[in-house]
């Protein structure tokens, strides 16, 4: 067979050789019997193949988005993720919470005889109050769980509670319930902050780990969006069952924590090689959901059909408005009908400006991939937007 092979190869060379000073009209005739003898020797291969794979070197084209990104400030913005000089959190004695603050925050379990408990808080939003957890949380507890408070004399009592409203655990990781009237004389409701905290900010938070309350007087702001803040606890590790609680800003609520993503995490995301140029190592961080999104879910608790959420922006133009069951799968990049990019949600991610890790050109097309629904969820489907720059025609089409 393989003696076959080189006897097919040198007659193919030599017929080459020979191709140059062939006259015209017999040209044609050789090259296609070249193709002819060599076709079952060339590797396999999709047909389709060009047609999606990049024509452009996707690492030449990070390289261009980097330097126009660089104007809008995008890299400055995530810059605290990547301190590589931020030292290893050491447990600090935790200073007593304010009274206000121990009275709004409480736990959640699946009945007072069990122990696997969750954070929750109250919130006063637009005059009403609301119980606000994280939607995993519910997930890993109870839909119907017992909220536990404290009496006059700190014996515990329990409340059970239903969930109402959900948020999408990728997206808006909340949930809310209504807390039952004669529970409401053992808690004081918290007032929201709906401005998004600066970089470097310090805010504060409240819960309970393993049922026992932790009072965070320094916790340092990353960065905010209207999609997620991402922050740094500077005066304790923080530990599981937090997730729930309320960060704090002189008093009010600006976000829930849902959850940290630690530094091997953040290491193996698909995202982070959007910023691997910044040569050092990621530090653990915690994302928190902003407390808008609440908003959102009890206005939706009162009207099903409430059509308030967070506008997607792309280049300025509004694709459309995300609501707390959905969340942002992917971003396609495509030019001339190829797909030279793809972007999936990551935690930096900023709903307004979708462009921000994008070199976008006159003869581009963008598709965003929204999740509505999640694992819980009876009812699940992605739809896509796509905007065509050139044209500036607006297209949304379902995928179920």
């Amino acid at each position: 067979m393989k003696v076959r092979r080189w006897v097919v190869v040198f007659s193919a060379a030599a017929l080459l050789c020979c191709y140059a000073p062939a006259p015209a009209y017999a040209q044609k005739s050789i090259k296609k019997f070249i193709q002819k003898i060599l076709a079952p020797y060339k590797k396999t291969g999709s047909r389709n193949l060009p047609s999606v794979l990049p024509r452009i070197n996707p690492k030449s084209l990070d390289a261009v988005a980097f330097s126009k990104i660089s104007n809008r400030g995008a890299r400055v913005s995530v810059a605290p993720l990547f301190n590589a000089d931020v030292p290893s959190i050491a447990p600090r004695p935790l200073m007593p919470a304010p009274a206000e603050v121990r009275r709004a925050v409480f736990t959640l379990q699946y009945n007072p005889q069990t122990h696997g408990k969750g954070s929750a808080f109250a919130i006063d939003i637009d005059g009403e109050v609301w119980g606000v957890t994280a939607r995993h949380v519910l997930d890993d507890i109870s839909r119907s769980p017992y909220m536990s408070v404290p009496d006059e004399n700190g014996n515990p009592l329990y409340f059970q509670v239903h969930s109402v409203r959900e948020g999408n655990v990728h997206g808006a990781d909340l949930a809310i319930f209504r807390i039952p009237p004669q529970a409401l004389a053992y808690v004081s409701p918290l007032k929201p902050d709906y401005v998004l905290p600066e970089a470097n900010t310090d805010i504060q938070s409240a819960g309970f780990s393993h049922g026992n309350f932790g009072w965070f007087s320094r916790i340092g702001v990353l960065f905010s969006s209207s999609h997620r803040i991402l922050t740094r606890y500077e005066d304790f590790p923080i530990r599981n069952g937090y997730c729930g609680s309320p960060l704090l800003k002189d008093g009010k609520v600006i976000g829930v924590f849902a959850g940290i993503i630690t530094a091997d995490l953040a290491q193996s995301a698909e995202w982070f090689r959007l910023l691997s140029d910044f040569k050092t190592s990621i530090t653990s961080f915690s994302h928190v959901v902003p407390v808008a999104w609440v908003r959102t879910l009890a206005q939706q608790g009162k009207n099903a059909n409430d059509p308030n959420g967070v506008p997607l922006k792309l280049l300025g133009h509004t694709l459309g408005i995300l609501h707390a069951d959905e969340n942002v799968q992917t971003i396609q990049h495509l030019r001339d009908g190829k797909l030279i990019k793809a972007l999936h949600s990551y935690p930096f991610m900023d709903y307004n400006h979708l462009e921000r890790f994008l070199d976008i050109g006159p003869n581009d097309v963008i598709r965003v991939f929204v999740q509505k629904g999640d694992r819980s969820s009876s009812r699940r489907y992605v739809f896509i937007y796509e905007w065509d720059v050139q044209a500036a025609t607006l297209k949304r089409m379902e995928s179920r």
